[in-house]
Parts: C-alpha cells; structure tokens; sequence
C-alpha cells in the first residue's frame, strides 16, 4: 500500500460527480478502472492510500498538480459559485484515457449514469481481461480497434449508441485523439464532432474530462436547469447560449465551474 499527503483534494466528490463510470465502493475503499489499471484506493483526512498505480500515476489521473485553490478563486464570480465550491471542496476533474472518455460518453447519450455504467461495464467485460486487486474482480477496458464485434457489444446492451462504439473503434486510434491537445479549442471540438454520435455535449466532456481543456463547458439537463436558474432568470435559453455565457463569465476554467454547479444541482434535487 502507497500513501500520498494531498492538498485540497476530495476523492469522494471527485469520484461521484459524473465525471468517471467505472467506479465501486466497497468496505469503506472505492475500486476505480482506468484503462489497463484497478485501482483501490481511499482517503483519512488529507492522506489518500492506494494500490494498483504509481504516484506518477494518481497524481496526473486525479489533477493533484492542478492549482486548484487558484482555479476556485477565478470562478468564484458570484454567491452561487462560492456556495458550490465551498459544498463541494476539493473536488478535481479527472484526467482519463481520452479512448476510455470517448466512448463513455457515447454511451451518455439519451441516457443516465446507471445506464452508462452498465454499458461500460458490459463492453469492458466482453472485450477486456479480467483484473483483480485483493478479492474484488474487474476487466480492463478494450483499446481502439478492440470492439470489433457487434454480437458482442450487444450483449452490453447499449441500444442505438452502440453502433456508433463501433464504428469509432473501427475508425481512430489513441495518436488521433491525443493530437487534439495540441489544437485551440475550437478546432478539437470539430474534429471530435466529426465521430458519429459525437455532438457538442459529448465533445465537450472528452476535452474536458481527458484532453485538459479546461474551458469546456458541458450542458445537459442539469446544467441546463441550473444555469437557466441561477443566470437566465428561469428563462429557456439555448444549450449553446449556456455555453457562450459559461465562457465570457467564469472563463479558462469554466468547466471546473461546471462540475461543482453539476454536484450543486443533482444534490440539491437529491
């Protein structure tokens, strides 16, 4: 077991906000999938033990590098914001295997999180290998080009997004997606949007919660609620209005402002 003293860092929120599908909880430890790797891992105060991965590793998977004491004060532009950040504290984006991110997302279209997870899980299960840490027992998750049969990813029962799980795997490879990094924001957006059942909010949650594109802005349903609530004077307004108002008002950081006026918004209803 590896230890690592942490700073402004909440594994719980971080892990449930929506952000990541492959997780579980049990016995007090939470079980996270990334790509090849299963990850135990808790946390005592502000200590986070785990097994599974290098430090390396969990650092740059839960953003410990991130500033994120400096990113809370840039978004915190109003009382709503700091009521979030101040609920939520230490919640981090995830960095995720763009791959991984890519086809979870699909699989969030028109959907809800059990759903995703169990689509996840399914495909993971008929196309990866098992892995276990200790007792619990898991599958990695399939590569590009690894989802290659369409009876097979029926069984995860993925409905009419799982042709499109299957054409992107036939289609990109990781060198694709990783050369969006490099591309201004805008620019990686289009080409993502270029996959089939790849639309705006699915593209933004791959550069957000991937490719370090800090400035996306997902809207679903909830953001879509709340913003409308907290901004727009409970006035309908479109999806991409929310998303030109997000990134003139909380700025390069605006979707760390989204994740906690997410956690804010599905709490609340809770």
């Amino acid at each position: 077991m590896a230890k690592l003293k942490t700073d402004c860092f909440n594994l719980e929120y971080t892990l449930e906000c929506g952000q990541i599908f492959r997780v579980n909880k049990q016995d007090g430890w939470y079980y996270v999938n990334a790509m090849d790797k299963l990850i135990k891992i808790r946390q005592n105060g502000d200590t986070i033990e785990y097994f599974g991965a290098n430090k390396p590793f969990i650092t740059n998977f839960f953003s410990l590098d991130v500033p994120l004491k400096k990113i809370i004060k840039e978004i915190n532009r109003d009382d709503n914001m700091k009521l979030a950040t101040k609920e939520y504290e230490g919640l981090r984006l995830i960095r995720q295997h763009p791959w991984e991110c890519l086809v979870s997302f699909i699989f969030s279209a028109a959907s809800n999180i059990p759903r995703i997870k169990s689509c996840v899980d399914g495909v993971s299960k008929y196309f990866g290998k098992k892995i276990t840490v200790g007792d619990f027992e898991s599958y990695t998750f399939p590569g590009c080009g690894e989802i290659n049969d369409t009876q097979k990813l029926e069984k995860a029962r993925p409905g009419f997004r799982g042709k499109y799980v299957y054409e992107a795997s036939a289609s990109i490879n990781e060198n694709h997606l990783e050369s969006l990094r490099s591309m201004p924001y805008e620019e990686a957006k289009n080409v993502l949007k270029e996959i089939k059942g790849v639309a705006d909010k699915v593209a933004d949650c791959v550069l957000l919660f991937s490719l370090d594109f800090m400035e996306a802005f997902p809207v679903d349903t909830w953001i879509n609620r709340i913003m409308q609530e907290l901004y727009f004077e409970n006035n309908p307004v479109p999806k991409k209005e929310i998303r030109t108002f997000a990134d003139e008002y909380f700025g390069r950081y605006a979707g760390y402002a989204q994740q906690y006026l997410f956690m804010h918004a599905r709490n609340r209803t809770k």
